[in-house]
């Protein structure tokens, strides 16, 4: 394997630049032929010098504007007599010295160093920047176009100031709905009903015709498998709500054949939460009713809630019963509602708000009841201060005494 060295600084042969750079030496300023990263070339027609010889120079860079100095030492190492050359070897160079050198003769190879007749001169690009004056908008004149000037300005803030106010609205009536807003998992109108189911396995011999039934009438006649017959009869005075079965049809045990109603009876609505929501509803809830005409019922009235212990409310959804809020006809029952609750009324901050309403009152009771003493005493002190005047009237049959 070929091992590969590196020359020494001193022994690198560096390419020479001819650049306006001045020599001096001993106040005396020589002609400088070229320079280069290790030494400098100089005219010998003003300057005796002898190879080997070390002189103190002050190698001069003529900038614009001003110049930059570098003391160097050099040693003499050949003299041409013929071409009033002498070359010299710059000794002693410190690191900084040689950085500084390197980094003036690199930056004019690169172009950003120029010369400029006997001047040096930066090319760079410069970095600072130069503010743009900007020119200022014309100012109207005249009252209408000042008033035109305001008035698009007060336009401007009020269109923002809604738009601030629809957002935050908008925001805060979404949080509003996801806490205290809980829409019912369905709705409907519905009545109290009494359903007759079948007694046994048979066939429906009678049933009875019309809408209305009395109490103690009969409803429907089953015939069993052996023949014998069943009679139901009616438990109320009742209008038929539905027939789910006629006469001459077969029916198995418990199977529903009529629906009854009670005369005095009215349609409510009933509407089925969640089992997690039903404590919300205990402290404090109030319903929105939206029926199918359009019509929309606000504070409508809760009038039973659920309780855990009834047997369907281990087995489906809990029932809330709600008062309609408007007159319902009969043949609405069965009909799907849109039914929301508000639960913000049994909320912590509602109580707060309502403890802050009624010290409120209270503290305006006692202000206003202050004021009023206080202006009765002014009264009845004035009206002390005030001196009796006499009428002139007297009491009929007095006369005063002599």
């Amino acid at each position: 394997m070929t091992k590969i060295t590196h020359e020494a600084e001193v022994q690198r042969q560096h390419p020479r630049y001819r650049i306006p750079i001045r020599c001096i030496h001993n106040g005396t300023q020589i002609s400088v032929i070229d320079v280069s990263v290790g030494g400098i070339g100089l005219r010998t027609g003003s300057f005796g010098v002898k190879p080997g010889r070390v002189f103190e120079l002050t190698l001069v860079f003529p900038f614009s504007g001003y110049e930059l100095s570098l003391p160097i030492n050099a040693e003499v190492r050949y003299v041409a007599e013929e071409h009033s050359r002498a070359g010299l070897r710059f000794v002693d160079v410190s690191p900084r010295q040689h950085n500084l050198l390197r980094f003036v003769l690199d930056a004019y190879l690169a172009g950003e160093i120029v010369d400029a007749g006997d001047v040096l001169d930066v090319a760079a690009r410069r970095n600072e920047g130069k503010t743009r004056d900007v020119p200022q908008r014309p100012q109207p004149q005249g009252f209408f176009a000042q008033l035109t000037h305001h008035g698009r300005s007060a336009a401007g803030y009020v269109g923002v100031g809604v738009a601030t106010i629809l957002l935050i609205g908008f925001i805060g009536m979404g949080i509003f709905e996801r806490m205290y807003i809980i829409p019912a998992q369905s709705a409907q109108i519905t009545a109290d009903l009494v359903t007759v189911p079948a007694p046994s396995n048979g066939q429906v011999t009678f049933i009875a015709a019309g809408n209305e039934v009395k109490s103690g009438e009969p409803l429907l006649t089953i015939q069993g498998p052996q023949g014998t017959s069943v009679v139901i009869d009616s438990p109320c005075n009742c209008i038929v709500q539905t027939r789910y079965s006629r006469a001459a049809n077969f029916v198995r045990e418990g199977a529903p054949i009529l629906a009854l109603r009670e005369k005095t009876s009215t349609p409510y609505v009933t509407a089925s939460i969640p089992h997690d929501q039903l404590l919300r509803f205990y402290r404090g809830a109030s319903a929105v009713i939206e029926y199918a005409d359009g019509t929309r019922v606000r504070e409508s009235q809760i009038e039973r809630l659920p309780s855990l212990a009834s047997d369907a409310a281990s087995t489906g959804p809990f029932i809330v019963k709600l008062a309609p809020g408007r007159e319902l006809e009969m043949s609405s029952i069965g009909q799907p509602v849109s039914v929301v609750f508000n639960t913000f009324s049994g909320s912590s901050v509602a109580a707060t708000a309502s403890k802050l309403q009624a010290a409120m009152m209270w503290a305006g009771e006692k202000i206003s009841a202050v004021f009023g003493q206080d202006n009765e005493v002014a009264a009845a002190a004035k009206k002390a201060r005030e001196p009796d005047v006499d009428s002139g009237r007297r009491l009929a049959g007095l006369r005063p005494q002599e």
